[in-house]
């Protein structure tokens, strides 16, 4: 499903810039998350045993894949998005 999107989302974005949308960069502001998240998943961590063994688990995998993302996709990214706007 995801693939899906991810191959109808140029298509879309064209659409709506042809349609006069204006696209902006979220705020830095709205893209940090509550504090209260974080503080509702130690409160459910501390009481829910299998919580806690899925949610760390899956901040270890999600940083790891940071880390992976960050050295291989973004440099590679970068690069094409760079390439792209020389023409």
């Amino acid at each position: 499903m995801m693939s899906i999107n991810d191959a109808g989302n140029p298509a879309a974005l064209k659409r709506l810039v042809a349609g006069g949308a204006q696209l902006r960069r979220f705020p830095q502001a709205l893209m940090k998350p509550p504090t209260r998240d974080q503080h509702t998943y130690a409160e459910v961590s501390a009481k829910n045993a299998e919580f806690k063994k899925v949610y760390d688990s899956m901040v270890a995998f999600r940083g790891d894949q940071y880390l992976w993302w960050q050295v291989a996709e973004l440099s590679f990214d970068s690069f094409m998005v760079r390439m792209r706007s020389r023409g």
